[in-house]
């Protein structure tokens, strides 16, 4: 069976753990040289710190972009505000009367960061040269819009400064992650040289043994029929690497678990000596040295329903 080292990170941060212990009980034994319980060990863990910087850093950016938010709710608060205020100035539809206040081909406020800051470094200035189009009770003013520009730049470059920490810090976990598992694959390649395919010990590491065949699907197409008054015929598709089967029956309203009743080579079984009048469920697993499939679908089969053709009459008897 193939071993396959694990694509998640937690997933190798536990396949390590276990490497280590283990060559720590049997890399003497093996007679492993190149893969120490200490070189996994040192990986393993700077791998765990570059995850939990990684991690930090994700926290981080969502704490900075809880505080840009609200500043964009604000700056586009106040952008449609304006634009309200300054509409019986020059006019309810965008014109020409409208260039220099920063909208651009229509009055619609953008609603992201990067287009608000400019809209309201316009209407600072805008506002600074037009006095009188301010409206200081609504707060709509040239220093009003010059803050909120202010803090939603600053809002902004902290998101955007966090963001190649971030990248940093992915990079960082990425490189320890490959190293980690680039180490795991020589060791994987050294027991292979020192070990026979079927060696327990490669269980001990976590890995599968080279020599077990993957496990079979679960058998498919199950069916089954009385072909006498206490015997019933199993059939299933043939089911690819199975070695053999495991056939399985319980007594609906008998039994409370499914019991042990054959292990045929071919796909199919018979079930002798069944109770008469009884509902009994039936399953199949297929199996090979990599281990047992999971259960086929169960079928259901009653007794007591069997009925036997009855076999021609010879003429030549007949009087």
């Amino acid at each position: 069976m193939k071993n396959t080292l694990p694509k998640s990170k937690s997933g190798l941060i536990s396949t390590s753990s276990v490497v280590v212990e283990a060559l720590l009980d049997h890399a003497e034994s093996i007679g492993l040289l190149h893969v120490t319980a200490q070189l996994v060990e040192h990986e393993l863990a700077e791998l765990m710190v570059a995850c939990g910087n990684y991690d930090a850093g994700k926290l981080e950016m969502t704490s900075r972009k809880e505080v840009l938010r609200p500043s964009v709710a604000e700056a586009r608060a106040f952008s449609m505000t304006t634009r309200d205020v300054l509409k019986p100035h020059l006019g309810n539809k965008y014109g020409e009367a409208w260039n220099g206040t920063g909208f651009v081909n229509s009055l619609t406020v953008p609603s992201l960061a990067p287009e608000l800051q400019p809209l309201l470094l316009s209407f600072a200035h805008y506002l600074g040269l037009r006095p009188a189009h301010e409206n200081a009770v609504l707060n709509i003013t040239a220093s009003r819009a010059k803050a909120l520009s202010s803090g939603l730049g600053a809002a902004r470059s902290a998101v955007l400064a966090q963001e190649a920490v971030l990248k940093s810090l992915f990079n960082v976990r990425e490189k320890k992650a490959l190293q980690l598992r680039q180490t795991l694959r020589l060791l994987l390649n050294e027991m292979g040289m020192k070990l026979s395919p079927l060696d327990p010990r490669w269980m001990a590491f976590g890995f599968n043994m080279p020599g077990r065949k993957q496990r079979p699907a679960a058998p498919a197409n199950v069916t089954a029929e009385l072909v006498g008054e206490e015997v019933a015929a199993v059939k299933w598709d043939k089911t690819p690497r199975a070695e053999y089967y495991r056939v399985r029956a319980k007594v609906v309203g008998v039994e409370e678990d499914f019991r042990y009743v054959g292990s045929p080579a071919d796909p199919d079984f018979n079930l002798e000596e069944l109770p008469r009048d009884a509902t009994l469920e039936i399953m199949i697993s297929a199996v090979n040295n990599g281990g047992e499939s999971g259960p086929s679908e169960v079928v259901r089969i009653k007794t007591g329903t069997y009925s036997a053709v009855p076999e021609p009459l010879n003429c030549a008897h007949q009087r």
